[in-house]
């Protein structure tokens, strides 16, 4: 099954449905509450309401009860198909059961929990790319293979050198002596303009937190502790592209800075006297070989991009054709032009991103903390933390041996029917957790080498999600009804083609009894052999004419005018030929039946036209009708499998509960 071919069968049309999953919602259903019964599956009015809507929302005006009747007709005939997929077991293969999760998966995520937290991490980040900050820092590693102390002293050092600048004394002269970030004693500490996304996490929520001028108190990263210093904040102006001309230098021989400072100045005042010759000067003196060859276009960019120079340069041009000064940067000097610039995108355009990047760095770790603590909080999850402690010594205890050996000990403990992880109805135990382990490496020779807290974080990741599932397939009516939707559609889409599509397509001998016994459905009404010529208004069309007036009518004859007259101008004119009926050729309607050539002129077009000789009224060939026949028969055959469930399955109808859901449609 490819699910990119699933249709959603609804009552003789490709539309959508939503039966209740079996087990799930239709059991709970009280003997009050269904509205109809297909043998022991009830649907419920929710049901019917949803379909009923999603078929009519392109239709304006109050339903009748002419109507109302039809659809609930349809109902009960969309569930007794529903009902027989279930029945042969469509939903039990393996090729259904892996495409249905893998949609179920997509079709879960806008519900989550994870979903509105990441919808509002995304928000606070795109909030945040709307300005760029300017900051300075001092950076304390921790040493290697660092003890607590060492921790401590670290940050005990970094609360006097926050202490020190608060003072008075020169930050940029104390991350020179102090920070251990190597280009300190190049930028002194100075890192530039960024934006949200370009520093690891614990630093851009600092750095975003302060005020200009403020110093922060230690930040731990993984990179150490940072003292940060705001130097400036101020609008993003978005992203720039821009061409350059680079003349480089060579740090090892110093002669020649000057050789190259002579040049870009020379360079500069030919630009200023003409700034029509940039690009070729561009091509002729710089020596950037990347960007030469595309006349010096650096791809686009946004702060925090580019070496922070150069980024300076590029950011204070105002206008497009706006030329910079010389610009000196690790690489060389540089002229820079401005070509265009845009503003930070619109959220929906910047979101996939966003959510792209931030689901690398560390805020998804964070994202995961939050939903676990949410899940649990909105689930009234309860652990038996002792139970846990004897879980954590097993698997410690496990560590290097084979994994049976751990299983066997979960397995057999006295313990293992105790409750482990609890909520409302819902409960695990130990068993649950071996089960899992085994689900997630494998064989049970494999070496258990992960420690405790990487399988109870998983465990319990994979469990409240499950759980809140579960929840919101009870509680939320637009998830459960969506789900039910693909998964019908699934059942319905291999039910029908069974039975039905693919049957009638494969089924010659069937096709050959039921058009012999609807022989007179498959008649040609009077035709007519005919070759059309149509030009617009203008086309000399004399020599076509002429020569067309002359030509019986024979099955070459298209391909002769086409070789005739369409070599030199192939836009001439058009042409069709075939055997017509005539009744549905209003061209052919009208001619004269004693001619075989005619000249017509219609709506500014002069159509020529050559007659054979009319053929009769008669019955078709099986060969000549297979098209429509196998469509004929694919209705027969959906008719005959409505009739044999009608037969097969009891239906109960609640004409109470069908009366209260007329009324309701009604107000």
């Amino acid at each position: 099954m490819n699910l990119t071919h699933v249709c959603f069968l609804f009552w003789g049309i490709l539309s959508a449905s939503a039966a209740q999953v079996p087990d799930k919602f239709s059991d709970n259903l009280q003997p009050s509450d269904y509205l109809i019964k297909i043998a022991d599956s009830p649907s419920d009015r929710e049901e019917f309401l949803y379909i009923l809507n999603k078929n009519r929302q392109n239709q304006e005006g109050a339903l009748s009860k002419t109507e109302f009747e039809e659809n609930f007709n349809l109902f009960i005939d969309y569930k007794l198909k529903v009902k027989h997929a279930m029945e042969l077991g469509l939903d039990k293969s393996e090729e259904f059961q892996t495409e249905f999760e893998s949609f179920q998966k997509e079709l879960i995520k806008p519900y989550l929990l994870e979903n509105d937290l990441q919808e509002g991490e995304l928000r606070r980040v795109y909030d945040r790319m709307q300005e760029m900050v300017k900051a300075s820092h001092i950076l304390l590693q921790f040493p290697p293979n660092a003890s607590t102390e060492d921790s401590i002293a670290v940050f005990r050092m970094a609360e006097k050198l926050k202490a020190a600048a608060e003072n008075g004394e020169d930050f940029s002269e104390l991350a020179v002596l102090h920070s251990e970030d190597p280009s300190a004693q190049t930028n002194k500490g100075n890192l530039g303009y960024f934006t949200a996304l370009q520093m690891v996490l614990p630093f851009e929520e600092a750095a975003y937190s302060l005020s200009v001028g403020e110093i922060s108190d230690p930040v731990i990263s993984n990179f150490g502790y940072h003292i940060i210093r705001l130097e400036d904040r101020r609008p993003n102006p978005g992203q720039l592209r821009v061409s350059h001309l680079l003349i480089r230098i060579n740090p090892e021989q110093p002669e020649t800075e000057a050789l190259a400072q002579r040049k870009i100045a020379e360079l500069y005042q030919k630009v200023q006297a003409n700034p029509e010759t940039w690009q070729e000067l561009v091509s002729t003196f710089s020596e950037d070989t990347g960007s030469k060859s595309n006349l010096g276009l650096v791809p686009w960019f946004g702060v925090g991009s580019l070496v922070p120079e150069f980024e300076q340069a590029a950011f204070s041009l105002d206008s497009p054709g706006a030329i910079s000064r010389p610009v000196k940067t690790q690489y060389g000097y540089h002229l820079l032009r401005l070509e265009d610039q845009r503003p930070v995108p619109p959220f929906e355009e910047a979101m996939p991103t966003i959510k792209s990047r931030i689901l690398r760095d560390s805020r998804s770790e964070m994202l995961r903390s939050q939903v676990l603590a949410q899940q649990k909080s909105k689930f009234g999850v309860r652990e038996n933390s002792a139970l846990w402690k004897k879980i954590e010594e097993l698997v410690r205890s496990s560590q290097g041996k084979a994994a049976g050996v751990l299983l066997g000990s979960l397995e057999t403990a006295e313990w293992k029917q105790d409750s482990l992880v609890w909520s409302e109805g819902k409960q695990a135990n130990s068993q649950d957790f071996a089960r899992f382990l085994e689900s997630q490496i494998g064989s049970t020779e494999s070496v258990v080498q992960q420690p405790f807290d990487f399988w109870y974080e998983r465990f319990i990741t994979a469990l409240l999600s499950e759980w809140e599932e579960a929840h919101l397939y009870a509680s939320n009516q637009e998830y459960r009804q969506l789900v039910n939707e693909y998964r019908n559609g699934m059942l319905l889409f291999e039910l029908m083609n069974n039975e039905v599509w693919q049957k009638a397509v494969d089924d010659s001998l069937g096709q050959r009894y039921y058009f012999q016994g609807n022989r007179e459905t498959y008649r040609w009404e009077e035709r007519l052999p005919a070759l059309i010529l149509k030009a617009d208004a203008g086309k000399d069309l004399s020599e076509v004419k002429s020569w067309l007036s002359a030509q019986p009518y024979s099955e070459e004859l298209e391909e002769k005018v086409k070789e005739r007259f369409l070599r030199e101008d192939p836009l001439k004119f058009t042409h069709e030929q075939g055997v017509f009926e005539i009744s549905k050729k209003e061209i052919l309607s009208k001619l004269n039946p004693d001619q075989s050539f005619h000249t017509i002129t219609k709506n500014g077009e002069t159509i020529l036209v050559v007659t054979g000789k009319k053929i009769p009224a008669k019955l078709k060939a099986f060969e000549e009708t297979r098209g429509k026949l196998i469509q004929d028969y694919q209705q027969f055959l959906e008719k005959n499998l409505l009739a044999t469930l009608r037969k097969t399955y009891t239906i109960q109808i609640n004409e109470d509960e069908k009366e209260t859901t007329y009324r309701e449609l009604e107000k």
